[in-house]
């Protein structure tokens, strides 16, 4: 009995590495030293970020996000004119430039499975533009949570993220379950399938959900999706 626990034991501690490893790919940012870079093209909101692992539980980096006008969503996307603080600001592209930080809260090491806590701020600028007119560009803030729990075969995410300006205010929510369709591959290719919930406050009225294909690589996470809107959603993300 002794022999068989001791064996289980080892066997729990062979696959943790591999756990985390496989996992860290999915996350805000990696182990300590390590750079993320990332890129996500979405019709209604597109953002590009890179961010370094200072510290195990702190990650710095800059983040850019782009709004296109909604003369460009089409007319499911009314609710950008709606939101729109000025009539200066309505049909405009919006961009935010931000200064990132990444701040591990809290880690759950378990058996088979890892879960976190994540808080993300970030300060920086707003600016919003027309055909004709680029407006003033304003102080800009992003606070944000994500709580997420996964293992090798199985993941979910819950994240909200909240873009400030004066007079602006645009939200980020979601939602996302997935399962592993193959064991892990530490030096191959893991495919998942998943389905994400997506809400934009401020942007658009409509509850998104788009089923996902992800390729999980050692180093990079390819998604690439299908939104209820029906727009194609990618993104890729690599870690060195």
């Amino acid at each position: 009995m002794k022999a068989a626990a001791a064996a289980a034991a080892l066997a729990v501690q062979a696959a943790l590495p591999l756990i985390a490893a496989n996992s860290s790919l999915a996350l805000p940012m990696s182990y300590q030293g390590s750079t993320t870079v990332g890129v996500e093209l979405d019709h209604i909101w597109s953002s590009a970020w890179f961010s370094h692992a200072v510290q195990r539980q702190l990650g710095v980096g800059i983040s850019a996000q782009l709004i296109p006008g909604s003369s460009d969503h089409g007319s499911s996307h009314q609710s950008h004119h709606n939101h729109s603080n000025s009539s200066s600001e309505r049909n405009a592209t919006e961009s935010f430039l931000l200064l990132d930080s990444t701040h591990l809260l809290k880690r759950w090491n378990m058996n088979r499975a890892q879960s976190n806590l994540w808080l993300f701020a970030g300060v920086g600028t707003y600016q919003s533009w027309t055909n004709d007119r680029v407006n003033a560009t304003r102080i800009a803030a992003r606070p944000g949570l994500q709580f997420d729990i996964e293992n090798t075969r199985l993941r979910f995410e819950a994240k909200g993220q909240l873009f400030l300006a004066e007079g602006v205010e645009r939200s980020m929510l979601s939602a996302t379950t997935g399962v592993g369709l193959t064991p892990p591959r530490y030096q191959g290719v893991q495919p998942w399938l998943e389905l994400q919930v997506r809400a934009m406050p401020g942007v658009i009225d409509e509850v998104e959900i788009i089923p996902k294909l992800r390729l999980l690589h050692r180093k990079v996470v390819l998604d690439v999706g299908y939104s209820s809107l029906g727009a194609i959603t990618g993104s890729i993300t690599t870690t060195f």
